[in-house]
């Protein structure tokens, strides 16, 4: 009798430690190129993803390299190109069971609306316009919240208008806060200062308009305190995007910044654990093997996967140097 309880303690205990590994929140970076893509993995076992890139290729090679048959909710930061395209395969070829979208139509582009149109015709799936404020439902341990969104109809042209439409989403779970921004501009980052006197705070951020000089300001960062940056971006985009400002501006917050030019980027945040005190570092990994569909996105220029502040400080950083060399003329 006393043996058969040392097993079956010797089961629980192994049960719990695998339910611990499970009950962990992990957050992907896509690299998608110059656009957005996050695929994040909730404690209870449901899969967001929000944003599918420029190319539907690059996000399904992704999703099918994870294994993914079924997405539990997708979602669309705003009505461009380089957020909203890739999602039209999404809905082709898995099961999408909720549908998070503005009220922003691009009047310049017909293919946002389509995403309305497929999702009212896959089964199952429920559409939601969320507003600022909203707690999205998406796992009872994460809190994930609505700052900013476009919840009642408006048409605009393909501009800043269109970005400022952005679903800014802060998830925490653990002790950390992860502050998705989409493209959300910096008049955005203002009226999100002054409308939420707190909860902003997050020490995870992804860094607003793949890191355009229009976005992350000073003020923004003084409130959000991030300690890690990610920019979503493509190698030499037209843009010259991440601008030198932003990068100056984030190194000067202190925060550690990571691009999806070195590959696609991710961090774990571990599951609770009572043996061991204190706030929970995230675990941050980058995935070397491209996934991208043959053409320029694969010509990657080799930089840091990670660049701490320290390095970057350093005007003759080879890092800094790497970036500058292979950025295109800065516009905006």
């Amino acid at each position: 009798m006393e043996h058969m309880q040392k097993i079956l303690l010797a089961l629980a205990l192994i049960v719990s430690s695998a339910t611990g590994l499970l009950a962990q929140l992990d957050v992907t970076f896509v690299n998608v190129g110059q656009g957005d893509a996050i695929f994040i993995e909730f404690p209870n076992g449901k899969k967001a993803l929000i944003d599918g890139g420029n190319s539907g290729v690059l996000i399904d090679n992704y999703l099918r390299s994870r294994g993914v048959t079924r997405l539990d909710y997708v979602a669309l930061t705003h009505p461009h190109s380089d957020h909203y395209r890739g999602l039209k395969k999404v809905f082709t070829n898995y099961q999408v069971d909720n549908y998070y979208d503005t009220r922003a139509e691009n009047v310049d582009a017909a293919g946002d609306n389509n995403l309305r149109d497929l999702a009212a015709v896959e089964p199952g799936c429920k559409t939601h316009y969320p507003k600022p404020g909203d707690i999205l439902n998406w796992d009872p341990k994460v809190t994930v919240k609505v700052f900013n969104a476009c919840w009642q109809p408006v048409q605009m042209h393909e501009n800043d208008e269109t970005n400022n439409c952005s679903l800014v989403i802060r998830l925490y779970y653990n002790g950390n806060g992860i502050l998705l921004t989409g493209d959300a501009n910096s008049e955005i980052e203002a009226e999100m200062l002054r409308h939420f006197k707190s909860g902003l705070q997050s020490n995870i951020l992804k860094v607003g308009h793949h890191g355009s000089r229009t976005s992350t300001s000073d003020a923004f960062l003084a409130r959000v305190r991030p300690d890690y940056a990610f920019i979503s971006v493509g190698q030499n985009n037209k843009y010259g995007h991440p601008h030198q400002e932003t990068l100056s501006r984030l190194i000067n917050a202190g925060a550690q910044i990571y691009l999806t030019t070195a590959g696609t980027q991710s961090f774990t945040i571990p599951a609770p654990d009572k043996n061991l005190p204190g706030p929970v570092k995230p675990v941050i990994r980058s995935e070397t093997v491209e996934l991208a569909e043959k053409g320029p996105l694969t010509r990657l220029v080799p930089v840091s996967v990670t660049w701490d502040p320290a390095e970057l400080r350093n005007a003759s950083s080879p890092a800094l140097d790497q970036l500058q060399d292979g950025a295109a003329p800065v516009s905006d």
